[in-house]
């Protein structure tokens, strides 16, 4: 019941941001991207470079995250098993609650389950940490650039104030080692039929490894967790430059400062509408916000919203071959397993003595 709760969930915030989508392209008119998205040319090729450099900063955080003596798998596959998990989240609903931990099942011949997803949660809090703190330093940006509503303001001081109590928590919790997910799991095991008690305390053991691996992992390698930060701020500063790149090609007011307010927005929105598919108009609506609010026109935002997606799907694609070239081989592993045992068991058979 509850998947399909979750699917039809999905399916309705997706056609919910389909709708906005079409209602801003209309609104913008399909003469005025195609407009904006004529004046890249060859530039294209600059920002799927720019991107690519990025994807490569994230899979080197996440390489880092990796213990040492579990780390069994190249750069290269890790890169393409972080594209075939990030184009999970991006296209469905669940986002990070399904992406990320089929990242950790993807490498799990080359590092082990418990290690693969320990090193997941710690890339991911730690990004977490770079966005949140870009976040909570981009709204007071846009404050300072541009004059904001009271309204608006407010609801920046709310934002950046949850931001702030939010990772205080978290480091009460890793300091304090608090075992919330593995005490939740032996209260639940005691309210169950004797039987499947069992279950629990399994799965409560390897939840308690893994959030001690995530715990001790700052005091285990200080030096891995500072470098794995300064790869996720230089990622945060590759698409600021992204969108740099982007204004200057669209022959609009170009400069650090709006691309970091652009960035500073486009954050907020994933943080706060990862659940939708692609987050389909909610992204362009924002953007159209954040160039009215710097003085440009709300069509050229729309239209640079497009062109990162368009960016995005690439790498989605090429995330999705990834999944279906890992399916097709451990198929085809499976098949060839599956005839050596028949061979070996005809062998046997023939081999057997008659009488």
């Amino acid at each position: 019941m509850m998947k399909s709760l979750l699917r039809k969930f999905e399916i309705l915030s997706l056609v919910m941001g389909l709708a906005l989508f079409a209602y801003l392209v209309r609104q913008t008119g399909l003469e005025t991207l195609g407009h904006y998205l004529g004046m890249l040319g060859w530039g294209v090729a600059g920002i799927l470079a720019l991107s690519g450099v990025r994807n490569i900063l994230r899979a080197g955080a996440w390489y880092l995250a990796i213990d040492p003596e579990h780390r069994s798998i190249g750069f290269f596959p890790l890169t393409n098993v972080m594209l075939a998990g990030e184009a999970i989240k991006y296209l469905t609903a669940t986002g990070p609650f399904l992406g990320e931990p089929a990242k950790a099942a993807m490498m799990r011949r080359e590092v082990p389950l418990l290690y693969g997803f320990s090193s997941v949660v710690v890339e991911n809090l730690i990004y977490n940490l770079s966005v949140f703190l870009f976040i909570a330093a981009g709204l007071p940006a846009l404050g300072w650039v541009v004059p904001v509503p009271g309204r608006l303001q407010a609801a920046a001081y709310i934002v950046t104030a949850a931001v702030v109590l939010g990772f205080g928590l978290a480091g009460l919790a890793m300091r304090r080692r608090w075992y919330i997910l593995s005490q939740l799991l032996e209260r639940l095991s005691r309210r169950t039929l004797p039987g499947t008690r069992d279950r629990f305390g399994s799965a409560r053991g390897r939840v308690r490894a893994l959030e001690e691996n995530v715990y001790s992992f700052y005091g285990r390698r200080r030096a891995a967790f500072y470098t794995i930060l300064a790869l996720d701020m230089a990622s945060h500063l590759i698409n600021i430059l992204e969108v740099y790149v982007i204004l200057a090609l669209m022959q609009l007011p170009a400069s650090f400062t709006a691309g970091f307010v652009i960035e500073a927005v486009t954050k907020l929105i994933n943080v706060a509408f990862f659940f939708v598919p692609t987050r389909a108009g909610v992204y362009e609506s924002g953007n159209a916000v954040a160039f009215g609010a710097l003085g440009m026109a709300a069509g050229a935002g729309v239209a640079l919203a497009i062109i990162r997606k368009l960016r995005a799907f690439f790498w989605v694609g090429y995330g999705l071959g990834v999944i279906m070239i890992m399916a097709f081989l451990d198929r085809r592993g499976r098949a060839g397993g599956t005839r050596s045992e028949a061979a070996s068991d005809a062998r046997e058979e023939c081999s057997a003595p008659r009488g």
